[in-house]
């Protein structure tokens, strides 16, 4: 009785919810719950985001290494080049020093040359020189002075020179393995040098009858003389000895206006008598030329007779 009594003044007692008290007293509830929970979609969403946004922070932290890699590559391209052009510019102001010095030392060695020479190498002359030797030289000039090796020891100018050398040692006297040169002796100094070999010839004056074209065609000289109001006229025809001298040959003469003919026993009639020569040909030696070398044909020209020569293991330094 009493715990039934008890029970239900329990239940009396306790606090009961007022009737008529639902979820719409409590609007906002709901709201509050669905801001609470998680949306597992959403999670879902986001988790997919953070790995999409891991996975490309990953993939860029892979690329960065290749992007370094690829920055210094480039750099090191441009460093390259940059060398390329430094030691190409150097290789080339290399060259003109080289080429400058070599102009220096052939102007040494030939001092005759005039100040308007052209001294030229073919091919790259750094490479040449590591050898000690050029493969080639060429010399363009107006004018060379040569001291001839005669007893009179003559000099003599050549005009409108050209030489081509080959293999030309570095070294003094600088030695060339060949030699081929080409200029013109005008005829005062042809004269000068017939008369330095016969020495009795005088009066004498040379200069172009008709010129040559070759060696097959020399072409002829005309050489005149007056001596105590006598006139006299000679053709004469160059030629080549076979030691390499200079042969002037008289091939007719006059005296007077007559013909003299060549014949040195004719005496006073004799146009080579009577200018001092004992024969009708002139021979002007091959040491009056520089050593090594030896004319190879000799034409007539209007400014002198224009000789080619040629040598082998000539000596620079001692033309």
């Amino acid at each position: 009785m009493t715990r039934g009594t008890t029970s239900r003044r329990g239940d009396e007692d306790s606090p009961r919810e007022p009737e008529g008290t639902t979820e719409e007293e409590f609007p906002n509830r709901a709201l509050l719950d669905e801001v609470l929970t998680d949306d597992p979609q959403e999670d879902l969403s986001e988790g997919e985001i953070s790995e999409e946004d891991f996975s490309e922070e990953e993939l860029s932290d892979s690329d960065r290494p290749r992007s370094a890699r690829r920055r210094r590559a480039r750099r090191w391209v441009v460093v390259l080049v940059v060398l390329v052009v430094i030691l190409s510019a150097g290789a080339v102001g290399m060259e003109y020093l080289v080429r400058g010095q070599i102009d220096a030392a052939v102007r040494s060695a030939l001092p005759g040359l005039s100040e308007d020479a052209r001294i030229a190498t073919k091919g790259i002359v750094l490479r040449q020189i590591v050898g000690g030797s050029l493969d080639s030289l060429s010399v363009d000039s107006s004018s060379l002075e040569l001291t001839s090796k005669g007893q009179s020891g003559t000099s003599v100018t050549l005009s409108d020179v050209d030489v081509d050398l080959s293999r030309i040692s570095l070294r003094k006297p600088y030695p060339t393995d060949a030699v081929t040169a080409s200029g013109t002796i005008s005829w005062q100094q042809v004269t000068a040098l017939a008369a330095a070999s016969h020495p009795k010839l005088q009066g004498v004056t040379l200069q172009a009858q008709r010129t040559g074209t070759s060696a097959q065609d020399p072409g002829v000289i005309r050489a005149s003389a007056s001596l105590l109001g006598l006139s006299g006229e000679a053709e004469i025809v160059p030629s080549l000895g076979a030691d390499g001298s200079l042969v002037l040959t008289v091939t007719s003469s006059r005296m007077g206006g007559k013909d003299a003919g060549v014949d040195v026993a004719a005496g006073d009639s004799s146009m080579l008598s009577y200018v001092g020569l004992d024969s009708s040909q002139i021979t002007i030696p091959a040491k009056s030329l520089p050593p090594g070398l030896r004319p190879t044909s000799a034409i007539v020209t209007n400014d002198g007779l224009r000789l080619s020569l040629t040598g082998s293991r000539v000596n620079l330094g001692q033309l």
